[in-house]
């Protein structure tokens, strides 16, 4: 009995569902710090000093969070 590789293998679609959590993954994260400066610079402008430190917080966690898990990631 003869199979066919086509009809066995994996479909290109559910083998690149990883790559795509990830890209979707990256994504939000970049989408939540550059929400983060846009609340912080208009907090800024609007005289809101504690929403501004609030955003600016946020965005640094954001950041060394990113940084630490590239690095862990690069390592492992």
């Amino acid at each position: 009995m003869t199979t066919f590789p086509a009809l066995t293998e994996t479909p290109l679609a559910m083998a690149d569902a990883n790559a795509a959590g990830l890209t979707l993954g990256i994504a939000v994260y970049a989408a939540a710090i550059l929400i983060g400066i846009g609340v912080g610079i208009n907090a800024v402008t609007t005289g809101r000093r504690r929403r501004a430190v609030i955003a600016a917080t946020v965005v640094l966690v954001l950041t060394l969070a990113g940084l630490v898990i590239a690095i862990a990631s690069s390592i492992g």
